[in-house]
C-alpha cells in the first residue's frame, strides 16, 4: 500500500491509505482492528478501482477519544470521512462491525452508496461469541486488555480463523503495537459496551437494522466463513432473506476473516460482484 496519510474529520484525526484509481472502494474493519487487516486485498482491487482503507474512528493510530457513541453517529461519520475526501459516492466492504457500520450507512445515506459487500457482519441477529459477551462485562474486559501479550493476543484471533496456521503473525504485532497506545483499551471497550451485553448484540442495534433491510436499495453481497465463531453462519441466511435480492457467498473452511484466510478467491468474488 502507499504511504499513510492522515485526515480530519469531524474534529478527530483519522489514519487512512488508499492506492489505485477508478470508482471509489471503501474497506471498513472490524471491532479492535485498523486498516493493516486488508493487507491482502487492497494490492488486487486496486488494479481496477480506487480503494480507501481507514482505521476507523476509536482504533487503530486514528483518533480514541469519542464524544458520541452510537450507530447512528459511526453512519454519519462514515458520509463525513467519504465528505472529506470529496467523494459523493462509493462501494462500501466491510467486515464484522465494519460492514455494521455500512448496512446502517447504506441505508441512512442511499444516495452515497453504490454497492455494499457485507463480510461475516453484525446485525442480522442477537447472536454473538462467548468471547466478546463475556468481554462486555466489567471488570472482565479490562483485566483481559491488561494482560495482554503475545501469546493471549495470538490465542484470541486465532478464534477468528478456521486455520489458526493462516493468522499473520505481523497482525499480532500490530494489534499489541496499537492497544500499547494510550486510550486504546478504553475506546475498545466503551464501543464494544454500546452495542454488546451479556446476551449478545443488543436489540435496539439489531431490531432496527433488521426492519429496514429489506428497503435497502443498493446491489448487496453477503461474504461469510462457514465456520466463523464470532457471527454464526445461520445470520448469512438470515441477511439474504431480510435484504431483496442480496447475492451470497459461504465459503467453507472459513471462520471470521474470509478477506484474510482466502484472500484470493475474496478478491475475485468482489471484483466479480463490483464490475457486474
Amino acid at each position: 500500500m502507499q504511504k499513510v496519510n492522515y485526515t480530519n474529520v469531524d474534529s478527530y484525526r483519522i489514519r487512512f491509505q488508499e492506492k489505485g484509481e477508478g470508482f471509489p472502494l471503501l474497506l471498513m474493519h472490524g471491532l479492535g482492528a485498523s486498516l493493516e487487516w486488508w493487507q491482502f486485498n487492497v494490492d488486487s482491487l486496486s488494479r481496477k478501482y480506487r480503494v480507501i482503507a481507514l482505521d476507523f474512528l476509536g482504533f487503530g493510530y486514528s483518533s480514541r477519544e469519542i464524544n458520541e457513541y452510537s450507530l447512528s453517529y459511526a453512519s454519519k461519520f462514515l458520509i463525513s470521512f467519504l465528505d472529506t475526501l470529496e467523494i459523493d459516492k462509493a462501494s462500501l466492504l466491510g467486515n464484522s462491525m465494519g460492514g455494521l457500520i455500512s448496512l446502517s450507512a447504506a441505508l441512512e445515506y442511499s444516495e452515497r452508496v453504490e454497492k455494499l459487500v457485507l463480510v461475516d457482519n453484525a446485525g442480522f441477529g442477537q447472536e454473538l461469541s462467548f468471547i466478546l459477551r463475556l468481554g462486555s462485562l466489567f471488570p472482565v474486559g479490562e483485566l483481559a486488555l491488561a494482560l495482554r501479550n503475545k501469546f493471549t493476543v495470538n490465542m484470541l484471533l486465532s478464534q477468528l480463523f478456521y486455520d489458526s496456521q493462516k493468522l499473520p503473525p505481523n497482525l499480532v504485532d500490530c494489534v499489541l503495537r496499537i492497544f500499547s497506545l494510550p486510550r486504546s483499551s478504553q475506546a475498545l471497550l466503551r464501543i464494544l459496551r454500546y452495542g454488546v451485553d451479556v446476551k449478545g448484540l443488543k436489540s435496539d442495534v439489531w431490531k432496527p437494522l433488521q426492519e429496514k433491510a429489506s428497503f435497502l436499495s443498493c446491489p448487496t453481497l453477503i461474504i461469510w466463513g462457514h465456520q466463523d465463531k464470532i457471527t454464526p453462519v445461520d445470520q448469512a441466511y438470515r441477511g439474504q432473506q431480510l435484504i431483496k435480492q442480496a447475492a451470497l457467498y459461504i465459503f467453507e473452511k472459513c471462520g471470521h476473516m474470509p478477506q484474510v484466510e482466502w484472500a484470493a478467491e475474496f478478491n475475485d468474488l468482489v471484483l466479480d460482484f463490483l464490475e457486474s
